[in-house]
């Protein structure tokens, strides 16, 4: 009887003590394991921090040697990749550091969109010491990792949910699909069985149906999903109606005048339709950053063609975007409004600001459009890849064009502050009209 007491003892505690070894890193430094690489610093790859990781040389091949500090059990290994990544690679086990067993072989690997998070899930294995062996970089660089994780990976809980829109910028009617992407505990892609729900801000901006969102009128929806009590980060999808009236082709130029261009990256490239060209409104020094050296003037102006109500502007910037900015709306190019007053966008930011609504005023019966740059953010200069105009022509005549040149303003010094005249009108460097 003590025996059979003993026994289910022992059965209890090993039970336990597997339970409690499920999910746990055991490549961890701060439990028991070390590295060695046969260049940068090993250790950088076990310490936990995702901000440290490590570098080898830049060379083939190169070694990075795990010790886990006791023969372990494992199915899974997991690598945090930093952009300099492997094309070619094994990982091998041993429990002598002497007799090698590949348990992992990749022979092309090609990755994007770093940090990424690479899961390798393999067959039950027992070893001690386990062996990267980079053969061939995936870049000019070395072999980097910031994380190399090794566990027994248990049942998968669903703990992330990622989402993202095939397109930011959506026509009222039309649809663009969600992609989601569902992981579990260790960032490994899972299929849930239960059911995605949608959550729309506001209600009524538009419809989810098997991952396709449709818009229902113009303006932002804020989507969300969700699944059980695990939520998504929401994504913004913004809808216009109409067509893009900008838009221009070589015989047929919307475009016509603007401020000098810089180096022939002339104000067309940001009106063809085409993401892969840009207007470069200002030139890039690269070095001095001061308010005066991002201080310039650069702008275009548009000729719809004919009168026609606007609903929305969008404006691709590339990361050197635009910090001070205004774009004005005029019926026959000698009258104009402003239409939106834009002061302060610091930094690099590669976005698409879209305007609409409150946010764009004058906006019926407008034939030319007029984009005014007077600050760049950076010291980076400012380049536009895309402005694009969406709305509807309001008749069929268009109307007489007036023969007035778009003319540059003037710069004067009053009272030691640099004053700005355009249009008959004075605006301080953040144009704001005085």
């Amino acid at each position: 009887m003590k025996h059979l007491f003993f026994s289910l003892l022992l059965s209890c505690l090993t039970l336990s003590t597997f339970a409690q070894e499920l999910d746990v890193n055991y490549a961890l430094s701060s439990n028991g394991a070390t590295a060695v690489a046969t260049s940068g610093d090993a250790l950088a790859a076990i310490d936990g921090n995702p901000g440290t990781r490590w570098e080898s040389a830049q060379e083939d091949p190169q070694i990075w040697t795990l010790d886990l500090g006791q023969t372990r059990t494992f199915n899974t290994i997991k690598i945090l990749w930093e952009g300099a990544y492997a094309k070619k690679f094994t990982i091998s086990a041993s429990t002598d550091s002497v007799a090698w067993t590949p348990i992992v072989t990749i022979a092309d690997q090609q990755l994007t969109g770093f940090p990424y998070s690479q899961i390798h899930t393999i067959a039950s294995t027992t070893a001690r010491y386990i062996q990267f062996y980079g053969e061939e970089r995936g870049t000019i660089y070395g072999y980097s990792f910031w994380e190399f994780e090794v566990y027994t990976a248990g049942e998968s809980i669903l703990t992330t949910l990622e989402a993202t829109a095939d397109a930011h910028l959506v026509k009222v009617g039309e649809s663009t699909a969600i992609q989601l992407i569902a992981k579990d505990q260790h960032g490994k892609i899972i299929t849930p069985a239960e059911e995605v729900i949608y959550t729309i801000i506001p209600a009524d901006a538009g419809t989810v149906v098997n991952h396709v969102y449709t818009p229902a009128r113009i303006g932002s929806a804020s989507i969300t999903a969700s699944i059980g009590n695990v939520q998504g980060a929401a994504i913004e999808v913004v809808a216009y109606d109409g067509a893009n009236l900008a838009l221009s082709t070589e015989d047929n130029k919307k475009l016509i005048a603007e401020s000098t261009p810089f180096l022939g990256y002339d104000a067309f490239r940001a009106v063809d339709g085409n993401l892969t060209t840009e207007w470069q409104g200002c030139p890039d020094n690269g070095t001095e950053d001061t308010d005066s050296a991002r201080t310039y003037d650069a702008w275009f102006v548009l000729d719809l063609g004919t009168l026609c109500n606007i609903n929305m502007l969008a404006i691709v910037f590339e990361g050197a975007c635009a910090q001070d900015y205004h774009v004005d709306f005029s019926a026959d190019n000698a009258t104009w409004h402003t239409a939106y007053n834009h002061v302060g966008n610091p930094g690099v930011h590669h976005h698409t600001q879209a305007l609409y609504g409150d946010n764009l005023q004058h906006s019926n019966s407008v034939r030319y459009v007029r984009f005014w740059s007077t600050k760049a953010a950076t010291q980076w200069g400012m380049k536009i890849f895309e402005f694009e105009v969406y709305g509807f022509a309001t008749d069929n005549t268009a109307t007489p064009e007036v023969a007035l040149p778009a003319t540059a303003p003037t710069k004067i010094i009053s009272n030691g502050q640099l004053i700005i005249i355009r249009d008959g009108e004075m605006y301080n460097v953040q144009g704001v009209r005085l």
